[in-house]
C-alpha cells in the first residue's frame, strides 16, 4: 500500500470538495441521473437555501458523504452529465503520484549505490514499480525502469515527462479497457 503525503491527501480532499460543489449545483433532474442515495440528495437540496458560511459547511458535509461511498462511480456519472473535469484530474494526480514515488525511490537507490562505490543496476529492487505493475499489468516495466534510471542519473526533465506519459497511458488503457497494443484516443 502506497503512503500518501499530507499534500496529496489535502489535494484529494479538495478534489472531493470540488465534486461536492459541482453536485450541489445540479438541478433536480440531473441529481436523479446521478443515482445517489437519499441522504446525499437531502444534503444537496439543503444547499439551495443556504448562504456563505453555512453553504461552505454543507458542502464539506456533502464531501464527507461522498468520501464514505464509492465516489468513482459518482464522478463518472457527473462527468457524463456535466462534462466534469474532476475525474480527469484524478487520473492525472494518480499518474503524478506513481511517477514521483518511482523517481524518489530510484534517486535514493542510486545514492545508496554510489555511496557504496558502484553504479545502480537496471534491475534494482523497487517497491514503487512493483506496486504500479500490480495495478497496471500491461505496463512495460523495462521502459519505466529505463526512464526512471535515466532521470535519476541525469536529472533531465525529458525522462521525467516520459515516465509520466508511460504511466498516464497505462492508466488510460486500464480506464478504457484497452490493451497496450491499441492506441489511446486523444482527448
Amino acid at each position: 500500500m502506497e503512503q500518501l503525503s499530507r499534500s496529496e491527501i489535502k489535494r484529494q480532499h479538495k478534489q472531493i470538495e470540488s465534486a461536492a460543489r459541482e453536485i450541489a449545483a445540479l438541478s433536480d433532474g440531473e441529481l436523479t441521473q446521478l443515482g445517489i442515495d437519499h441522504q446525499l440528495v437531502e444534503a444537496i437540496t439543503l444547499t439551495r437555501s443556504l448562504k456563505a458560511g453555512a453553504l461552505k459547511r454543507q458542502i464539506k458535509y456533502i464531501a464527507k458523504l461522498l468520501k464514505e461511498g464509492p465516489s468513482d462511480d459518482i464522478l463518472e456519472r457527473l462527468k457524463r452529465i456535466k462534462g466534469s473535469k474532476l475525474q480527469e484530474s484524478t487520473f492525472h494526480h494518480q499518474a503524478e503520484r506513481h511517477r514521483d514515488a518511482i523517481i524518489n525511490e530510484t534517486i535514493d537507490a542510486r545514492k545508496r549505490c554510489l555511496a557504496e562505490g558502484f553504479e545502480l543496476d537496471m534491475d534494482w529492487p523497487s517497491t514503487a514499480i512493483d506496486i504500479m505493475i500490480a495495478e497496471f499489468s500491461d505496463i512495460d516495466e523495462r521502459e519505466v525502469r529505463r526512464s526512471a534510471y535515466r532521470y535519476a542519473k541525469s536529472r533531465n526533465s525529458v525522462h521525467y515527462r516520459e515516465l509520466f506519459r508511460i504511466i498516464r497511458a497505462a492508466i488510460d488503457r486500464k480506464r478504457l479497457g484497452l490493451r497496450q497494443d491499441t492506441q489511446v484516443p486523444q482527448q
